[in-house]
C-alpha cells in the first residue's frame, strides 16, 4: 500500500494523474482529500465502483511512475552538472595557460627593455625625454582646444 507520506509529498503531481485515470473525480473531491490515502481510496471506490485492491494497485503504480520520473530527472540533472563542471575545468585550464603565456611575454619584454637600457643608457634617456616632450606637446594642443 502506498504510504501517506508518499501521497502527501507528491500530491500536486499525483492529483493530475488521478484525475486523468479517474475522470469521475472532480477538483472539489480531490481538494477535500488533500492526500489522505484511505479517504482517497474510499472516494474513488464510491465514484467508480472499483475494488479497493484495484484502486490501491493503481495508486501504487502511479506513485512508482512519479518516483521513477523524479529519479531519472535527478540523474539527468546530475549528468548536466558533471558536464558543466568538466567544461568549467577546461575553461579554467585554458585561462590559466593564457595567463601564464601573457605573464611570460610581459616578463620577457621587461628583460629585453632592461638589457637595452643597460647597453644604451644615453640613447634610452634621449628616447624617454623625446617621448615625454612629444606627449607634452600633444596634451597642450588638446587642452587649448
Amino acid at each position: 500500500m502506498t504510504t501517506r507520506e508518499e501521497i502527501h509529498g507528491q500530491w500536486n503531481e499525483l492529483r493530475g494523474r488521478i484525475q486523468e485515470r479517474w475522470g469521475q473525480l472532480s477538483s472539489n473531491d480531490l481538494d477535500e482529500l488533500e492526500g489522505n490515502t484511505d479517504q482517497l481510496v474510499g472516494k474513488i471506490q464510491q465514484k467508480t465502483g472499483e475494488t479497493s485492491q484495484k484502486i490501491e494497485a493503481e495508486l501504487e503504480s502511479i506513485v512508482e511512475n512519479l518516483s521513477q520520473s523524479a529519479s531519472s530527472a535527478t540523474e539527468r540533472i546530475g549528468e548536466t552538472v558533471k558536464k558543466v563542471q568538466e567544461q568549467f575545468s577546461q575553461v579554467s585550464d585554458v585561462a590559466r595557460e593564457q595567463y601564464e603565456c601573457a605573464s611570460e611575454s610581459v616578463q620577457e619584454g621587461y628583460r629585453q627593455a632592461e638589457q637595452t637600457i643597460r647597453k644604451h643608457p644615453a640613447e634610452s634617456v634621449a628616447v624617454a625625454f623625446g617621448t615625454g616632450l612629444i606627449a607634452g606637446v600633444i596634451v597642450s594642443l588638446v587642452w587649448r582646444r
